[in-house]
């Protein structure tokens, strides 16, 4: 499994199928009746995003998607149950969210209401035209549910896509959905959710916590000392990305390799033999690119860290949060400032047990912090595929978002039995293209400085 493109995304000609809610299950999402845990910080942030998109006119892109190559001819009747099995079993799948007023209000649709059927398109459909004109209005958060599952079957194998809108997760949910669904169709064993364990749980122990979070938390003086100030230290690409007046502009996705299988398990020994990990290699490896770059001697991002853990590993949802990770770069070699990375990326570590929402109300209460600052951050998140369940069934797994306009390039690492990855969201401009490769080019070779094979 990997990030990438929806261009990248190329299946044979063959069968489109959808499936999609019966009217039942379509009327149960709109009537479903009040819950009374609402959306989590973040969905009420990405909702109330989509809805300021649409009132401007703009098309829905803020979905993500994930198709899989599966072997043998596709039986309809099998996936069919897979999946309704998987939306039934899943209090997040069972979630829809409306406005009332300003406020947005979760619906929770009784699993016996649900159900998908499979429909045939007719022959000559294109699937990936049908694909980007559907998603838009299908993996949305108010429609129910807010998910678009599909195949192209051919004689003896089949392409599986999985779509959602975003709310209702991210790329580690999606690659845990693809391994429950194919699990399930396959009749094998795969992760499935422990009952009181869903999303909605987390979401109501996450208000929790900030409800009790202060100036004294921990976790807000952390981010009060790198954010805090009259010029607040904001995450930026090193780079010029060819934006002009601030103006965003539509979205190319890159993705390089910048080290090979071999090369990462390389750099992942000599890590560990430093008293550090992988994930900290690569931190550390940002930091020198942008020092040899620009001469930059602290690193900053904000990075996405996973919240799940225990019961919820299996669970449907959006469990991340946002953390910064903050380090001084005062060389250029590598060895010498991975410790620092390590011990940052162990501080944000620990902030991620604070909501991040939580932490800047405080801050934006207490008047230190302009809520503009940290609207759009440039960010870096690291994954590492190999982890998660099913994966010799998702080697050749794909995921990839909805293309709408940026104007920074936050970057994704991700490491896979093929290698290490680094992928990027940046303006589509010449610019921004030749800025996105030298510094892709420079992690690459920064890497590499400390390979011995």
């Amino acid at each position: 499994m990997r990030i990438a493109a929806g261009r990248e995304w190329r299946p044979a000609t063959g069968t489109v199928v959808d499936w999609t809610p019966t009217d039942a299950t379509v009327a149960a999402g709109r009537a479903a009746r009040p819950h009374p845990v609402g959306p989590s910080f973040l969905q009420r942030d990405h909702i109330v995003a989509v809805r300021a998109e649409r009132a401007a006119g703009r098309e829905h892109h803020a979905f993500t998607c994930a198709t899989v190559p599966v072997p043998g001819a596709l039986d309809l009747d099998r996936m069919t149950a897979a999946l309704n099995g998987f939306l039934r079993d899943h209090d997040g799948w069972r979630s829809t969210f409306r406005f009332d007023g300003d406020d947005v209000v979760r619906g929770l649709v009784d699993a016996s209401d649900i159900e998908v059927a499979p429909h045939s398109l007719p022959p000559g459909t294109d699937p990936v035209d049908h694909l980007h004109r559907r998603l838009p209005s299908t993996a949305v958060f108010d429609v129910f549910p807010a998910v678009a599952f599909g195949a192209v079957a051919h004689d003896d194998s089949f392409d599986f896509y999985f779509a959602i809108d975003h709310a209702f997760g991210d790329a580690s949910s999606q690659a845990i959905g693809l391994a429950e669904i194919l699990s399930r169709y396959h009749g094998a064993e795969g992760p499935r959710p422990v009952a009181g364990a869903s999303h909605i749980e987390h979401t109501a122990s996450e208000y929790a916590v900030a409800s009790t979070m202060t100036t004294e938390t921990e976790s807000v003086r952390r981010w009060e000392s790198i954010l805090g100030g009259a010029t607040p230290a904001i995450p930026s690409f090193p780079l010029d990305l060819g934006i002009v007046d601030g103006q965003a502009e539509p979205v190319r996705i890159d993705q390089v390799r910048i080290a090979d299988a071999d090369r990462a398990e390389r750099l992942s020994g000599w890590a560990k033999a430093s008293g550090a990990g992988l994930s900290a290699l690569v931190f550390a490896a940002l930091g020198v690119t942008e020092r040899r770059l620009v001469g930059r001697d602290r690193y900053l991002t904000a990075s996405v860290l996973s919240t799940r853990s225990g019961d919820h590993l299996a669970a449907q949802g959006w469990y991340i949060n946002f953390v910064p990770v903050a380090f001084d770069v005062r060389t250029d070699s590598l060895a010498e400032v991975l410790g620092y990375a390590a011990r940052g990326l162990a501080v944000a570590k620990e902030m991620s047990a604070d909501p991040v929402h939580g932490a800047l109300g405080v801050l934006i209460g207490k008047g230190v912090l302009d809520p503009s600052v940290i609207a759009n951050p440039q960010m870096v998140s690291y994954l590492d595929f190999r982890w998660f369940p099913a994966a010799d069934r998702l080697r050749d797994a794909l995921i990839f978002t909805g293309e709408g306009v940026t104007d920074h390039a936050s970057i994704w690492i991700s490491r896979t039995d093929d290698g290490l990855f680094a992928a990027t969201q940046r303006p589509d401009n010449p610019t921004a293209e030749a800025s996105v490769a030298k510094y892709f080019d420079t992690l690459g070779d920064v890497l590499a400085s400390v390979d011995t094979p």
